[in-house]
Order: C-alpha cells, then sequence, then structure tokens
C-alpha cells in the first residue's frame, strides 16, 4: 500500500511539470490532413523545434537531426530505410530517407528538419518553424493545412508556401 502510494503522489507531481514544460512560450501549432505533394518543416539554418507525429500513407520521409541528442526522431512503417553521413564538402547534414506505405513518425523534442514527399501527410507539430508547402497538382484533392487551432485551408497548387508556426528565431548570423 505504501508503494503505492509512493508512487501515486510522484505521478501526480509530475504531470503538471509535462504539462508546463511542453508549453513552451512562443510554441505555435501546425496541422497537416491528407495532403499529398512535398512539405518541408524546417529551413537548412533554421530547424524546426518542438514536438511532432503523425503518419504518411506512401512515399519518402528524409530525416535530418541537425543537434543529436537534444530529442529523439522516430520513424516506423517504412520498407526501405538509407542513412547518408555528413558531409564536410558542402556541408550537407547527415540524414535518413525512409521510404514506403503506412510511414509514422514522432519527434519527440529538440531540433529537426524533415522532408515529405508522398501522398497522405496527416501530421501536427508543436513548437516553432516554417513549412514549405507543394501540393500535387495532380492529386484530385491536395489536402489541408491549418496553424494554431484556425480554420482549415487547402493547400496550394502550383506555387510553394512558406507556412510560419510558432515564434520564430533568427537564423545564426554568417561567418
Amino acid at each position: 500500500m505504501r508503494r503505492f502510494l509512493v508512487i501515486l503522489l510522484c505521478s501526480l507531481a509530475a504531470v503538471p511539470a509535462a504539462l508546463a514544460g511542453s508549453n513552451a512560450s512562443g510554441d505555435g501549432v501546425l496541422e497537416l490532413k491528407a495532403l499529398y505533394g512535398k512539405v518541408t518543416i524546417g529551413k537548412p539554418l533554421q530547424p524546426a523545434r518542438g514536438l511532432l507525429w503523425g503518419q504518411m500513407d506512401s512515399g519518402k520521409l528524409i530525416v535530418q537531426d541537425p543537434l543529436l541528442g537534444d530529442g529523439k526522431i522516430l520513424v516506423t512503417g517504412w520498407d526501405t530505410k538509407v542513412f547518408t553521413p555528413a558531409s564536410d564538402i558542402d556541408g550537407t547534414p547527415a540524414q535518413t530517407t525512409y521510404t514506403g506505405t503506412n510511414i509514422h513518425f514522432r519527434v519527440t523534442g529538440g531540433k529537426y528538419r524533415l522532408i515529405f514527399k508522398g501522398a497522405g501527410i496527416d501530421l501536427t507539430a508543436i513548437g516553432a518553424g516554417v513549412a514549405l508547402l507543394n501540393a500535387s497538382e495532380t492529386a484530385v484533392d491536395a489536402g489541408y493545412y491549418a496553424v494554431d487551432s484556425g480554420d482549415w485551408t487547402a493547400a496550394p497548387l502550383f506555387t510553394v508556401k512558406a507556412v510560419p508556426f510558432g515564434a520564430q528565431t533568427p537564423p545564426p548570423p554568417s561567418p
């Protein structure tokens, strides 16, 4: 009985702390629903930060983790996985490419850059970053996006649209 009370007391103390930590100042929300085409979350010199989870019906997911160890990026359901190491010559970061159907993904914090090329992309991102949306011109219904619990907006066709979410921090100065 004593062990149960200690566990209960610890869990009651941990839940408010976890909720406070996940609602950092300046966080925004980006949601994608059934998007077909290409989506890039995070820029090369300005990765997104925070939490993200979702799934993709089929396609390719390229994962870049610019700061290893500051969070985890988990991907399941892929058919093939290819790791490409970082290049000092052109500054390309290390990346892992996943392809397949019914790919599920989760980012548990930290900085990240994800590139999706596929069909049926559904995700929710909480934090800050910029998403570049480019829906497929061949899709009957290219999908939708929403920012900060706003109205669903049709994904842009024939153009790339930058969709910021959360408070943006300026990129680091060039050397």
